[in-house]
């Protein structure tokens, strides 16, 4: 019995071992990632192309409501009781000829539960899901040139993309934009959505410059921002859209922060968040959301995927509506 406890206490120190150990390397790799922002006069250059999206649309593939204290510094935050509802948004971009843009995927509805549980078991109420985007957005663009981009390769942000390639014609191609960092880049925090990739049969992955900001390809307006500092290969997407009112920007932002008063308070996410479970660069981020709240007074849209009742106050519609 002596024996058997202590081979057993050897086993959970060589598991904590391990643990520490991927987490010190995690936290090394995001550490010793930090381009440089572009300025706001290099965003406004693709204003200018004469053939912008003209329709931009959200579909939230489920809601959890949750204690804000789950997303933001309890002790940095200024209203603490302000109701949160955590959502899971893919970003729907089309232009005049057809051409569509996805700005992450969702979740289809059994991977909603699954992601829901861990934190419904620490306080927050039960993960609604709405369907994935496979089932309400595929049908309205099928047979229309695809591409997706994503902001970083984390589940609740990639699974829904298996859903999407399931329910179009077994010979579409879905153009995948990635920067480098995002294609040749991993923590243990992405190697799931890397498989998740993988897995959905349509997607053809394509590099974009190695730039702090680059151009997608025939997807005028439309733009990417080596962010960094939540996953080595976090991204933010921008487009410009014209639409009956004028031309607006948009910056999707991800998880940059996962609520809107992070980015307006500069209010950073818990640190046991990311200090133990996305290993995460908070000088990055403190500089990556200034830029966004700059972004912000100079008039662009920010949309966060987690952050429902913000979504609500953008503008942006519902796909479909």
């Amino acid at each position: 019995m002596r024996r058997l406890a202590r081979w057993f206490a050897l086993a959970v120190a060589a598991l904590l071992v391990l643990v520490g150990v991927g987490l010190a390397l995690a936290h090394r790799q995001i550490r010793g990632i930090d381009p440089p922002l572009p300025d706001l006069a290099a965003l406004r250059a693709f204003a200018d192309a004469p053939d912008l999206p003209v329709r931009v649309s959200v579909w939230n593939s489920a809601s959890q409501p949750a204690p804000r204290r789950f997303v933001l510094e309890p002790s940095r935050d200024p209203d603490p009781s302000r109701p949160y509802t955590m959502s899971h948004a893919a970003v729907v971009l089309e232009w005049e000829d057809g051409r569509v843009l996805v700005v992450d995927a969702g979740m289809d509805a059994e991977q909603a539960r699954a992601f829901g549980r861990p934190i419904e078991a620490v306080g927050a109420e039960v993960s609604v899901p709405h369907g994935s985007i496979g089932a309400h957005v595929a049908p309205a663009i099928t047979g229309r040139p695809l591409a997706i981009a994503f902001t970083h390769l984390h589940s609740d942000h990639v699974g829904g993309a298996v859903s999407l390639c399931a329910a179009l014609p077994s010979e579409t191609r879905v153009r995948l934009f990635q920067t480098p960092a995002q294609m040749d880049l991993v923590n243990y925090t992405t190697r799931p959505g890397h498989a998740l990739v993988a897995a959905a049969r349509c997607l053809a992955p394509e590099r974009v410059a190695d730039a702090p900001l680059a151009a997608l390809p025939d997807r005028p307006g439309a733009f990417v921002i080596h962010a960094a500092g939540h996953t080595p290969g976090s991204q933010i997407v921008g487009a410009w859209v014209r639409d009956a009112t004028g031309v607006r920007g948009f910056l999707f932002a991800g998880d940059a922060a996962n609520a809107i008063d992070g980015i307006r308070r500069d209010v950073p996410k818990p640190w046991p968040y990311r200090a133990f479970i996305v290993p995460e660069h908070e000088p990055r981020l403190a500089r990556v959301r200034a830029f966004l709240r700059e972004a912000e007074a100079a008039g662009l849209v920010l949309a966060l995927a987690h952050d429902e009742h913000h979504l609500a106050t953008t503008g942006i519609t519902s796909f479909g509506d």
